[in-house]
């Protein structure tokens, strides 16, 4: 009898799919659709089980799982309308056939979309991380250090409030008008009851639909006027000015800064991910792996909440 000699990578392969191997039948997905192809058995059942339980029990994990940093998690999307995932590669197989730890992890974006002929030729189906988080870090500080669409849209945006100050206005004037007729209805039907001698319990219910809708306007009004305040105390103008320039500082220092050590480079991630999140709407990569961003700046939002966090973390670092 003639023995073949088999190599390591066939044996990781038969190993890798012994589930098929030992029942007869692979599985194939295509278009959503799941299929059952018929293979030629190369293990018994009893091995498969056993080559199972063996694995299981050769399992090691690690004391601390690595945690990795995307920049682009939930902002990546290609022609497939797809919003990419990420993923890192902390193996490889050796030239021996062997799976070895790799020296430097690599990480990369993918598109999510499973079935190939679903999948449009503009998609380049994956980019290296490093290659898009500087593509979109890049754009990101062009569009923070040139302020002009920010203070366009801060424009706009004052416009709006100054509008939303004045209807305020109007509606508060219109409460204390209502206030004032509902006081006339109560002396008259106070006084009415007090000509006819009448305390009935039709005068008590007439009484406390009068205070009701007395309490509901006068809620209303505390309410407008406490935002009115909020508005006129507020220069809109000034806080988007502070706030922009209080971005571009942090910005430029994130450009620049250069962490010594892991915690410092996880904090640097944190703020940079937090610039990220609250200034880009949507990255959308092309079949060439160049990158589109289109910004959302809620300046108004952001300028007048006084939660200037770039300043307050750079000064950990």
């Amino acid at each position: 009898m003639q023995f073949v000699q088999w190599s390591r990578s066939s044996i990781q392969a038969i190993l890798k799919s012994a589930k098929e191997y030992a029942y007869g039948f692979k599985t194939y997905s295509r278009a959503g659709q799941i299929f059952h192809i018929p293979v030629a058995p190369s293990i018994d059942i009893s091995t498969y089980e056993l080559f199972v339980k063996m694995r299981e029990e050769n399992k090691t994990y690690p004391k601390h799982r690595r945690q990795n940093d995307y920049l682009l998690s939930g902002h990546l999307k290609c022609a497939c309308n797809l919003t990419w995932r990420a993923r890192t590669a902390t193996h490889r197989n050796s030239r021996k056939g062997e799976w070895v730890e790799r020296k430097t992890p690599i990480s990369a974006y993918f598109c999510p979309q499973p079935h190939k002929e679903l999948r449009l030729p503009e998609c380049p189906k994956s980019v290296s991380a490093k290659r898009a988080e500087t593509q979109v870090w890049g754009k990101l500080y062009e569009f923070a250090m040139n302020p002009d669409f920010l203070f366009a849209q801060a424009k706009d945006r004052v416009k709006q409030l100054q509008q939303r100050y004045e209807h305020l206005q109007k509606e508060q004037q219109q409460i204390l008008e209502e206030l004032e007729k509902e006081f006339v209805k109560r002396q008259q039907v106070i006084t009415e009851a007090r000509k006819k001698m009448r305390a009935d319990a039709d005068f008590d219910e007439q009484m406390r639909e009068l205070y009701k809708v007395e309490e509901r306007l006068k809620r209303r009004l505390t309410t407008l006027e406490q935002e009115i305040d909020t508005y006129a105390r507020l220069d809109w103008e000034e806080k988007v000015k502070e706030y922009v320039a209080d971005l571009q500082a942090g910005t430029e220092e994130l450009n620049n800064v250069i962490p010594k050590t892991p915690e410092e480079q996880h904090r640097v991630f944190l703020m940079k991910k937090q610039l990220v999140d609250e200034l880009v709407a949507e990255a959308m990569i092309d079949g060439k792996r160049d990158i589109q961003v289109e910004f959302r700046a809620k300046i108004m939002e952001l300028a007048v909440s006084n939660n200037y966090w770039i300043l307050r973390m750079m000064a950990k670092l």
